[in-house]
């Protein structure tokens, strides 16, 4: 990540694959609560987390604690002013300066701003999933379920989940709880990034409706 002589700060597809990344960290408990292993780099202090658990086992001080943990939740829970250190003992560790947190944050999200994301044609079989999840959507406020694969930049590629619904209270997290639920239950081999219709951005949203059919329809809406 660098930042250009305008001001603005330049994307890299690196940054997407950091935000899509999850690591191991060291935690202590201290009075202050909860307190991941720190380091100094160039006089800021950096949270330091690894990819490899026998490198951190042998790194680990004594009264710390291993937890895993998604690199986005990480970056929310550290102090400011704080950055991260990703693979400390790597020829080329990753670095996160606390001014960059906000730039993998935006990262993060499903459709990311300015990020290449390639959606699949036709649709994605996933009988599985579907049979898992469809007792916990079928007649419900869940309309439509649309099942694909899709790629941001070049992080992960995933399976992609998006629900339609009514407006009804507590349907986005019956929709998106449900196929957790449902992954979780088949031993989803693939990461899994479920979304809302809605929260899909417009031209992303078009290619959808255009290219993959749905693969749940409510049996009310069936012609």
């Amino acid at each position: 990540m660098s930042e250009s002589a305008e001001g603005p700060v330049e994307v890299t597809p690196l940054v997407f694959r950091i935000a899509d990344s999850t690591v191991l960290i060291g935690v202590r408990t201290t009075e202050r609560g909860p307190e991941p292993l720190f380091t100094d780099v160039g006089g800021e202090p950096c949270a330091v987390a690894y990819t490899d658990p026998e490198e951190i086992s042998g790194d680990l001080p004594e009264g710390y604690r291993l937890f895993q943990i998604p690199v986005p939740l990480l970056l929310t829970q550290l102090p400011p002013g704080c950055g991260l250190l990703i693979n400390p003992r790597a020829a080329s560790p990753l670095l996160v300066a606390a001014a960059e947190r906000d730039i993998v944050l935006a990262a993060s999200v499903p459709f990311p701003s300015g990020a290449f994301i390639a959606i699949k044609s036709g649709g994605d079989e996933q009988p599985r999933l579907l049979a898992a999840a469809l007792p916990r959507i079928e007649f419900t406020a869940v309309r439509r379920v649309y099942v694909t694969r899709y790629r941001v930049a070049d992080a992960r590629e995933k399976v992609l989940v998006v629900y339609e619904t009514d407006p009804a209270p507590g349907a986005d997290s019956l929709a998106a709880d449900g196929f957790a639920a449902a992954a979780a239950e088949t031993g989803l081999a693939d990461p899994m990034q479920v979304v809302a219709l809605a929260d899909v951005p417009e031209t992303f949203r078009a290619i959808l409706l255009a290219d993959v059919p749905p693969a749940y329809v409510r049996p009310d809406l069936v012609e």
